[in-house]
């Protein structure tokens, strides 16, 4: 993990060097995301275990998008998502009845924009997640730790005002380096649409 740490501050200090020498400040924003689905899961089956629906979400970001080179951007910032979930017992007797909670991560993206074809872009990452969950009935194991994402989306910014607009469909998989690893650790992914709204600086 320290290694992983190390390599991340030392890619983000890269591209901090070469934005330097780009002349546009980048952009700040705010996201908004839904419009899609969410899972819980084991990477392995196991036997008489318990299993977990997803039952929709949703997200609120800031977000930053900084030029590195002509076609090539950074985008970071701080997201919070709401997740619900059913969780269905274990088969047999006795068993008790499937019940609804939530659960909260908070994200901070560290991802890579491709621009292509002017209005287009290609965004994959990190997201370094923190469980914000206050819902006591929520038996999954924690989210915290490293996971990741990839997306393709849309943009258009205004001629006449600094202001620009993004669609980006996405996937990702949280808790791929839980912070606390559990046997048989469950993980959870979402698929959506984020929308987004940006201030260039």
């Amino acid at each position: 993990m320290k290694k992983l740490t190390i390599a991340t501050i030392l890619i983000c200090f890269t591209f901090a060097s070469q934005a330097q020498q780009i002349n546009s400040k980048g952009s700040i924003g705010i996201t908004y995301s839904g419009l899609g689905s969410n899972d819980a899961f084991h990477w392995q089956a196991l036997d008489g275990a318990g299993s977990y629906t997803g039952k929709g979400f949703y997200s609120l970001g800031i977000t930053y998008i900084r030029p590195i080179s002509s076609r090539i951007d950074l985008e970071t910032g701080i997201e919070y998502s709401h997740f619900k979930y059913r969780a269905n017992s274990y088969p047999g007797p006795g068993a008790p009845e499937p019940y609804n909670f939530t659960d909260g991560l908070v994200s901070i993206p560290i991802t890579i924009r491709l621009n292509f074809l002017n209005y287009f872009f290609f965004n994959s990452g990190i997201l370094v997640n923190v469980s914000a969950s206050t819902d006591k009935g929520n038996t999954m194991d924690s989210q915290s730790g490293i996971g990741a994402m990839v997306g393709i989306g849309v943009k258009y910014d205004l001629k006449n005002a600094p202001i620009g607009f993004f669609v980006n469909p996405f996937y990702k998989h949280h808790a791929i380096l839980p912070f606390s690893m559990e046997k048989h650790h469950l993980r959870t992914d979402n698929a959506g649409f984020r929308f987004g709204v940006v201030y260039r600086l």
